[in-house]
Formats: structure tokens, sequence, C-alpha cells
């Protein structure tokens, strides 16, 4: 699959001697005087190919021309907030009736193998849910070393410990980042030789990337500078290309899938045949909106064999 990525604070049509305005997303039709903006009621009828354009400070920046009746998928969606996995420690049966450990562990179950990590805590005679709690996150806290992908600080509320998987830009326990999806994990109470006191572990949310985190977008991007810049040459010391995604922005995304050649598979085997252009475009209002990411773009898209439903934006 060949694709693309178009980043920008919003759409527009306005070109300068051909040039679209730096952070700018655009979309042209092919007519007879070369590319030209979408008109705001064009359909396939009046061009059948189209294109993104991304206006950067050294020019545009094109998508391939696609066929609008090769079109398979047009949609949207505003931004929604990753959610990190999360599990819980919830300790009950008042004061404990002996000094004891308790040994927390947590096994990933997302990634491409199980990976264990286990911990353990020391309670006192006679501490109370919320200290045994709070004595938890304290040995937590104290550890030299946490698993990536695992936030390294845990929460207390009254007698209930939350631990947390890492979000994409996360800063580690080792001082790294976390560069990649949120892992989900199972959290389970190995043992516990505390009298009195029980400890129940149990999951509380589960991992979701959501849609638009600036932290993935700005990944998403880099992954593909090789097609978009020709960033391939990594012998000599290259300079990386500019990313356009923010990380601390939150993105409103769209897909644009094609075929190449109108065909719905491969011709030659194991030759991939689609194009997928990706949109993000700057949530402003941090919810869903009504205003359509332009209105061209939706006229001629309902205007294909795929007759797509319009794709709405909270900042256009």
């Amino acid at each position: 699959m060949s694709r693309h990525l178009f980043v920008g604070t919003g759409v527009s049509s306005t070109y300068n001697n051909g040039i679209l305005a730096d952070g700018k997303v655009g979309f042209q039709k092919l007519s007879a005087n070369g590319p030209t903006a979408i008109g705001t009621s064009d359909t396939i009828a009046d061009s059948d190919q189209i294109r993104v354009v991304q206006g950067t400070p050294n020019g545009n920046k094109v998508s391939p021309w696609i066929y609008g009746r090769n079109v398979i998928v047009f949609s949207g969606a505003n931004y929604a907030d990753p959610i990190s996995h999360k599990g819980t420690v919830t300790v009950a049966g008042g004061n404990s009736g002996s000094a004891g450990e308790v040994v927390v562990k947590f096994v990933r179950t997302g990634g491409p193998r199980p990976e264990i990590f286990k911990f353990s805590t020391v309670i006192a005679n006679n501490t109370s849910n919320a200290d045994s709690a709070q004595a938890i996150v304290d040995a937590f806290a104290a550890l030299s070393s946490v698993p990536e992908w695992l936030n390294k600080t845990a929460t207390r509320s009254s007698d209930v410990v939350t631990f947390a998987g890492s979000l994409r830009g996360d800063v580690t326990k080792s001082g790294g980042t976390w560069e990649y999806d949120p892992p989900m994990f199972e959290i389970i109470i190995e043992s516990s030789s505390v009298a009195t006191s029980t400890f129940t572990a149990a999951n509380s949310a589960k991992a979701n990337p959501g849609t638009g985190d600036g932290n993935s977008v700005r990944y998403y991007e880099e992954t593909l500078q090789g097609v978009s810049d020709g960033y391939y040459n990594r012998r000599n010391l290259p300079i990386q290309p500019t990313l356009h995604a923010v990380a601390s922005s939150n993105y409103d995304m769209a897909t644009i899938v094609a075929t190449k050649d109108g065909s719905t598979s491969p011709q030659i085997k194991g030759v991939d045949n689609l194009i997928e252009i990706s949109i993000a475009l700057v949530d402003v209002t941090g919810s869903s909106g009504n205003a359509a990411i332009d209105a061209g773009l939706n006229s001629y898209m309902a205007s294909t064999p795929g007759a797509f439903t319009a794709v709405q934006f909270s900042n256009v």
C-alpha cells in the first residue's frame, strides 16, 4: 500500500502563484488548465482526478492523483483522547493483623510476547487500608527499574491503588520515551502474608489509542518520510526532513483510499494496489463540530460511485 500523510492547521483553497500557504491543506482537481482548486460544488463530472496538497516552507507537498471512480474509502473522525490501560489494587479487611509482604504482578498481554514484572511491598502490623495502599504506591515509586510499557507513577484514592500503562510520548522510569500504542496488561496479586487485610486486583480500563493524538500523528509522519521526502539514504548521516505534526497538538483525521487501476485486488501477485491518503487537521474545539472539512471535497466524494457521506470536522 502506498501511504501518504498531510498535516495542517486548516483547509484553504487560496494559492499564491500556485503555492498553498504554509500549514494549510487543500484539494485540487485536474482540469484542462492543470491542477485547480476544487470548487464548492464540483463533482466527478467536472474532473475524474483529484489530489491533496499541503503547503510547506519549501513549496507544495502533493499526493498522487487518484481517480474518483477508484475511491473505495472516504471517512473521518474528530480527535479523541488516547486511553491508557489501567489496573487497580484494592485493600480491604481493616487494619492489618500482622506484618507481612504483598507481591503485585503485571503480565503484558498485548506485546510481541508476554512480559512479566512484579514488585513487593512490606506492610507493617496494624496498618489501615488507606495506609497499606499508600505503602504500595511508595514501594512502586522507590523502584529503580520499571518496564517501559508501565507508567512510572502509581496513584492512590483512599484504599485503591491505580497503575497505568504508558501512553505514546510518556517519559518512562529509565528516562526514555514510550513511542508505541498503549499497551495492555493483566494485574495479579501473586501472594500476601499480611493477616486480616485483603488485596484484590482488577482491570479498570482498557487501552485505546484514540484518534489524532499529536504524538501518534508525528510518529506516523516520521515513518512515511521515505515516501514523502525521499528519506531513504541513511549512509552518510542525512539531515532528517522537517516534521510538520506537533506532538502537543490534537488532530481531526480523514482518510481516502483508492485503488491504482480500479481493480479490487492486485493484478500482479504480491503487488499492493492501494493508495491511502491520511489528512490531519489541528482540532480547535476539542469536540465534534458541524463544519465540513471542505465543501468541495465532500461534494466531489458524494458524486463518486461510492456516494460517500460528508466528513465533518470541528475546525474548518
